[in-house]
């Protein structure tokens, strides 16, 4: 459960940094714009270098947090979404202020009707588009509308307090439609999550043995053609091991399948703690047959791998009954260095020969052919 919720969080975090990094931009922009338009440098200097600053200083901290989001291996997602909930509603709060300012300051009076209208405006989009965030949905919409509606009243005028009254019915419609777009968000995300990991586990299913928990066959043979065409490529040998237990049938007809199958995931587990590399594969075969796929391992390699797991079958111990049964396996091999132009089958016939062989001569032994 703690894994599943960090996924979901840094999903949205993700999702929440894409859709705020054009208000950077947006803005500085209107910022700009609003400036030059008003000759603000004139008109009220100490209100321009005020504002430009607070608009800077928010612009490079969301920069900080995206290049720290994008570049650090392991970002504290926890910290990283306080950071930009932080910023985002803290530039929000700056430009509700701001705008209150231009309606308060009669000095200001020639930026009223563009405030009017751009205040507004960046509220519905902001939070429209931020609504991933419950604290963004709800405050960033009090932070830009509140103070304007504040200053339209206390200036009383008949016209303020129309616009007052229609940015309070903006400010409820807001409230709901962002609360809608913020359901079907977490709808959506928690749907595609849950749909990945059913997808994640059927796969799995598809490809274990329900009894071993190894690979089956089908997955093996995905992967020997997948591994027989990169050595081929790099000219690198492979090795098959072939492996299986010993009077296996008489242990099921004296002993009953219950003890058969326990046998069958002990040993499972010994020979698949004998490969270490994730490029090795064992799966199991069929019946009490495994096998065993070594990419870039030689004759001598496979070897050894094959007489450890020799050892570690014969030391297993089975208790029933008050005995004490020990098993044995026998274990064929066969390398190559795979061409294109040759059949890997061949390969696999040669490792099921070599079994043979060493069941045939004395079993518990390793034989190999090539």
């Amino acid at each position: 459960m703690p894994h599943y919720h960090q996924q979901l969080q840094s999903h949205a975090l993700a999702d929440l940094t894409n859709r705020a990094k054009s208000g950077i931009l947006t803005y500085f922009g209107v910022w700009v714009i609003l400036a030059f338009t008003f000759n603000l440098d004139q008109v009220n200097p100490s209100f321009l270098y005020l504002n430009t600053g607070l608009i800077i200083l928010f612009a490079a901290l969301r920069i900080a947090h995206l290049l720290i989001l994008n570049r650090s291996p392991s970002p504290n997602i926890p910290v990283l979404h306080q950071w930009l909930v932080i910023t985002i509603l803290g530039a929000a709060l700056h430009w509700g202020c701001m705008s209150a300012w231009v309606i308060y300051d009669d000095s200001l009076t020639v930026m009223q009707t563009a405030i009017l209208i751009i205040t507004p405006a960046f509220t519905v989009g902001g939070a429209s588009t931020l609504s991933i965030s419950s604290e963004i949905r709800t405050l960033y919409p009090i932070f830009m509308l509140l103070p304007v509606i504040g200053a339209l009243i206390h200036d009383g005028s008949t016209s303020n307090l129309m616009y007052a009254l229609l940015c309070s019915i903006c400010l409820t419609y807001i409230f709901t439609s962002s609360k809608a777009s913020h359901n079907d968000y977490w709808s959506a995300i928690t749907n595609h999550l849950v749909a990945e990991e059913r997808a994640e586990l059927m796969e799995q299913l598809s490809t274990t043995d329900p009894l071993t928990q190894l690979k089956n066959r089908m997955f093996f043979d995905k992967e020997y053609s997948k591994e027989w065409k990169r050595c081929s490529r790099m000219s690198c040998p492979l090795s098959l091991i072939m492996i299986d237990l010993d009077f296996f049938k008489n242990l099921n007809d004296n002993y009953g399948h219950m003890f058969g199958d326990d046998c069958l995931k002990k040993t499972a587990k010994a020979i698949n703690d004998e490969v270490a590399r994730p490029s090795d594969c064992v799966a199991r075969y069929g019946g009490e047959e495994f096998i065993v796929l070594l990419p870039n391992t030689n004759k001598n390699g496979a070897e050894n791998i094959a007489k450890r797991m020799l050892k570690a079958v014969s030391d297993l111990e089975f208790e029933i009954d008050g005995q004490v049964i020990n098993i044995t396996c026998s274990i064929g091999g066969a390398t190559t260095t795979p061409n294109f132009r040759n059949d890997r089958s061949e390969l696999v016939k040669e490792a099921d020969t070599a079994l043979y062989y060493a069941k045939e001569h004395g079993r518990n032994q390793y034989y190999a052919l090539s």
